[in-house]
């Protein structure tokens, strides 16, 4: 099952939303305000979209490399690259904090390699991660693509 990223909510929100549930109707006289210190943050942006047109090309069949590119997404400050062995399997983050939408790997090692990608929108948005890239071999001699 895929990951969903989840928008964070402020802490005002959330007070406000437990105070109302506790509070019998028409008897609140509360009001919540946060102070200049709180560390909450209001909700400025929506959750970004993922990332799509995700592919993976070798950079010479004999090198194992591979570049990854994808279509920009509007307001995104970075992105975070994903691979795994399987297209359905664990991704784990190989990349973080790309500005563009391109990124090569350093050398790989032997077997297949899915990509996947997520937008950051500054430091605390993040998307869901993109489609999975199609596959990559890697062999002794190099990279291949099915």
């Amino acid at each position: 099952m895929g990951q969903r990223a989840l928008a964070p909510t402020s802490t005002a929100v959330l007070i406000t939303a437990l105070l109302l549930a506790i509070s019998p109707a028409g008897a609140s006289s509360w009001s919540v305000t946060l102070r200049a210190s709180s560390n909450a943050e209001a909700q400025a942006h929506a959750a970004p979209s993922a990332p799509t047109g995700v592919s993976a090309s070798c950079v010479s069949s004999n090198q194992k490399l591979v570049t990854v590119l994808w279509n920009a997404v509007t307001a995104a400050s970075s992105y975070t690259i994903y691979k795994s062995a399987t297209v359905a399997g664990s991704y784990t983050s190989t990349a973080s904090g790309v500005t563009g939408t391109s990124w090569t790997s350093g050398t790989l090692t032997t077997g297949n390699v899915y990509f996947k990608v997520a937008t950051y929108i500054g430091t605390k948005w993040v998307s869901a991660q993109s489609a999975a890239s199609p596959e990559t071999t890697i062999n002794s001699t190099g990279c291949i693509q099915p």
